[in-house]
């Protein structure tokens, strides 16, 4: 069964993408432990990223 990529797919990844953003940055700065660091928003920001370029390739050669 094959499915079409609309405009609901990108905002739920987006939103699972921005969710967990935030969840990592409450856990790792929690109580001012320490500042927030690059490594701690980057991992989702980027796997965020390389799905929505995936999704977008996939969506321009028709599949």
């Amino acid at each position: 069964m094959e499915k079409r990529i609309t405009g609901k797919h990108f905002i739920l990844i987006t939103a699972v993408a921005l969710i967990w953003t935030l969840i990592v940055i409450g856990f790792s700065t929690s109580m001012g432990a320490r500042p927030l660091r690059m490594y701690d928003w980057s991992p989702p920001v980027f796997s965020w990223l390389i799905t929505m370029a995936w999704m977008w390739y996939d969506r321009s050669k028709g599949r």
